[in-house]
């Protein structure tokens, strides 16, 4: 009689997931069967779930939602983890993964801070990193839709990895003065006043797009001083929209460099390796965490759908594991050399 684990399933893109009872999967040749400590939702889980995001595939239905996590494996191995299989997703107590998605976490961890943390924080990281011509240090930076958990960790990030000075845009005005920016703008009928007060830009990480996006591009163009300045805005999310309206005198008149960073614009193997970076600065409590921790034997509509806060499902009970005076002494030096090699990559 074949196993039995608890997971939220998604059977049709119509419907609503549903928590149930099904098969324990078989892990292939290269994969690991991990319990899992920790599983976040994001926007990009929920519209996985409902079919509307660009990777969505029916082909695979029923699956079981989730991108990544933080798992243990049978010999008490604690891992960031990527999905490695589009049927079986992160929110389960267990999921099969390919050793090659798999990063070594210390045993003293949060799961559920690193399972909140290393999805969204990846999105600035990557775009930050990887897609522009040469990062944000000593630059300006404008974080569009700063008050969304991804864009709140983006002003983190910016500010972590050089930004000369960082402004923090959304609507939500209680949650914006509360982040550690330089400057704040509003998303209301006064942009081009607010934006007169900010100075120039050289960046725009934007996790809105839409005529949110629209308007502020627009109003940034007419108020440059000098239409030769590169500006670098990089399209992270669309929760505002899927399109704009652009001129294209806009593009011939400015020094204008609009790109993407997600999914498919990024070699597999570049996310390994800054996966491999920002795990370490998350597990080292480098940014603020503070997600909502749900059992998921609790999982219902009204959390799945909670947007207001980072939820972080717990589908099997954690406790560290136990280590030996020698292990802990071994698992410090081996992340006190991670860490070292962090800095050494960062600094360069």
């Amino acid at each position: 009689m074949s196993k039995k684990m608890m997971a939220v399933v998604v059977e049709n893109f119509q419907k609503e997931p549903v928590l149930k009872n099904i098969d324990i999967p078989t892990p292939l040749n290269d994969e690991v069967l991990l319990d899992v400590l920790a599983a976040s939702v994001n926007n990009v889980t929920r519209s996985r779930a409902n079919g509307s995001h660009y990777t969505a595939n029916p082909a695979v239905l029923p699956l079981i939602p989730g991108l990544d996590g933080v798992g243990r494996d049978q010999y008490g191995k604690n891992y960031y983890f990527l999905i490695s299989n589009e049927k079986y997703g992160a929110i389960a107590q267990q999921v099969p993964v390919s050793k090659k998605r798999l990063l070594p976490l210390p045993q003293n961890i949060d799961p559920a801070e690193i399972a909140a943390s290393m999805n969204p924080a990846l999105s600035s990281w990557m775009a930050i990193r990887q897609q522009l011509s040469a990062g944000v240090k000593n630059k300006t930076v404008l974080v569009l839709g700063a008050t969304g958990y991804a864009g709140r960790l983006a002003v983190e990030i910016a500010r972590y990895l050089g930004a000369r000075k960082v402004i923090a845009a959304g609507r939500n005005q209680e949650i914006l003065q509360s982040l550690p920016a330089d400057d704040y703008i509003q998303l209301n009928d006064n942009l081009a006043a607010q934006l007169k007060t900010v100075g120039a830009i050289d960046v725009v990480l934007d996790y809105l797009w839409g005529i949110p996006a629209q308007t502020i591009l627009k109003e940034l163009l007419s108020l440059r001083s000098n239409p030769a300045a590169l500006l670098e805005w990089v399209q992270i999310g669309s929760i505002a929209g899927k399109s704009i309206e652009l001129p294209a005198d806009a593009l011939r008149s400015n020094n204008l460099r609009l790109l993407g960073s997600g999914i498919g614009s990024i070699p597999v193997a570049v996310f390994g390796k800054e996966l491999f970076l920002l795990a370490q600065l998350v597990a080292d409590g480098k940014f603020n965490v503070h997600p909502l921790k749900c059992q998921l034997a609790d999982f219902n509509q009204d959390n799945w759908q909670n947007t207001k806060q980072r939820i972080v499902y717990i589908p099997n009970q954690f406790k560290p594991a136990h280590q030996g005076i020698l292990s802990k002494l071994q698992e410090n030096i081996k992340f006190t050399i991670m860490k070292a090699v962090v800095n050494l990559k960062l600094s360069h």
